[in-house]
């Protein structure tokens, strides 16, 4: 990962006609906060996607979707201790309600899909318990509180995250 900052994202649309074609293949560009967490916003959704679609990608530029869209992005978590690279880029809006409490704890209002691709990283629950996720893991995150920990190798996800209304 160390050497790999990049991420290609390939879109395909329907014309008018329903003709299928590549309308987007692309490097996408690379986010990264202060803390060394990186980024590469993919694709998304603000509501309910409509067929065919022109892959205009018409929504608005934040980590989480409102109910019934989605949000697809790459994020890595750098290694425990590693030095950060330098902040890049505007990191997005949440773009829903977060809550924050100690220790990294949070939420929001979605439910995340998330495919471990490299490396590991730690995900522990309100009570304490934590698990390791490592290449080829699948999380499901229902709006549950939950911290991330960095581990002694950097880990890369891929996010699909769907907008969620809180009862």
């Amino acid at each position: 990962m160390a050497g790999n900052s990049t991420v290609r994202r390939v879109i395909t649309a329907q014309t008018k006609d329903g003709k299928s074609v590549f309308a987007i293949d692309e490097q996408v560009q690379r986010l990264v906060r202060s803390d060394g967490q990186q980024a590469w916003q993919i694709w998304g959704a603000d509501g309910i996607p409509q067929l065919p679609d022109d892959a205009r990608g018409s929504y608005e530029n934040t980590l989480f979707a409102p109910p019934g869209g989605f949000r697809v992005q790459v994020c890595e978590f750098p290694a425990e201790g590693a030095e950060k690279p330098e902040p890049r880029g505007t990191w997005p809006t949440h773009g829903t309600p977060i809550a924050r409490f100690g220790g990294g704890m949070h939420y929001t209002d979605s439910v995340d899909i998330m495919v471990v691709m490299e490396g590991e990283v730690g995900l522990q629950v309100d009570d304490g318990a934590e698990v390791i996720l490592r290449a080829g893991d699948i999380l499901i995150q229902n709006g549950a509180a939950h911290a991330w920990k960095l581990r002694s190798v950097p880990c890369r996800i891929c996010m699909i995250a769907q907008g969620a209304v809180r009862r």
